[in-house]
């Protein structure tokens, strides 16, 4: 680690350099992931932001060819350096970690190139496993996901927004809960953040709701009485379906924590 970014890409190249004389196996996978990882965010920190989103898909490319080997989970590159050795679960772990990273970090890379869709199911993605191997900062958690509905309610798509925005809502209720049990003792969840991101996740709630009116609102004056009730109906029945995944999404996150 250095502080100087050309220098920090010129070591990291000649380590991928001299990892590529080998060939993909279970000592090596890991490491190259890593650094690929770090490599792309070089790059993009001299704003070369395809030449980062190579190096990303060559680590999905890698991760997915291993995947699809079906060899045993791969050494963390952490065991180069130790004398400890993990466990194959610790190992597997440690592996799909360092994946959730490549796809966090390409959806920062599809969002400065314009591509909003795919940064969109990039974030989306990244969300879901973290949430899924319970590695994740609740605050940042919670705020991510309700800035996401953001694009979901831009693209008309009420149900992701919504269901992501209540997602960040059960998510921040869990912390707000626990920092009262004094289970969170680290600045990070001190009350001024908890109440600055629930204030911020509010907003978000409140953009759902006006957009959600306006579009509505239009949507209804174009269509005929029939159609008016059915669209009601519809959205009736569609908003309590995500009731019941979002009172499950709660359940998941109390287990969790």
């Amino acid at each position: 680690e250095v502080e100087e970014p050309k220098e920090a890409e010129k070591n990291l190249q000649s380590c991928l350099d001299v990892i590529d004389l080998e060939p993909v196996n279970k000592y090596n996978i890991s490491l190259r992931l890593h650094v690929h990882n770090i490599l792309a965010t070089v790059w993009s920190g001299r704003n070369d932001h395809d030449k980062a989103y190579q190096l990303l898909e060559k680590a999905k490319e890698l991760h997915a060819g291993y995947l699809h080997s079906k060899e045993p989970p791969p050494r963390a590159y952490d065991e180069i350096f130790m004398d400890e050795k993990f466990s194959s679960e610790e190992r597997n772990v440690m592996f799909e970690k360092l994946y959730t990273n490549t796809l966090f970090y390409l959806a920062q890379v599809y969002g400065v190139r314009g591509d909003n869709k795919q940064a969109a199911a990039h974030c989306h993605i990244t969300l879901q496993r973290q949430l899924e191997a319970d590695e994740f900062d609740p605050l940042d958690w919670s705020l991510n996901c309700a800035t996401l509905s953001q694009y979901y309610v831009t693209m008309n798509n009420y149900v992701s927004a919504r269901h992501t925005l209540a997602c960040a809502s059960s998510v921040l209720s869990n912390v707000q809960e626990s920092s009262e049990n004094s289970q969170y003792s680290d600045e990070s969840y001190d009350n001024e953040k908890i109440l600055k991101t629930r204030a911020d996740i509010e907003r978000c709630w409140i953009k759902f709701c006006v957009n959600l009116l306006k579009d509505s609102v239009a949507d209804l004056e174009a269509s005929d009485l029939s159609d008016k009730v059915s669209k009601i109906t519809e959205m009736k029945n569609t908003f309590e379906d995500e009731e019941d995944k979002e009172e499950e999404m709660k359940k998941a996150v109390e287990e969790a924590a």
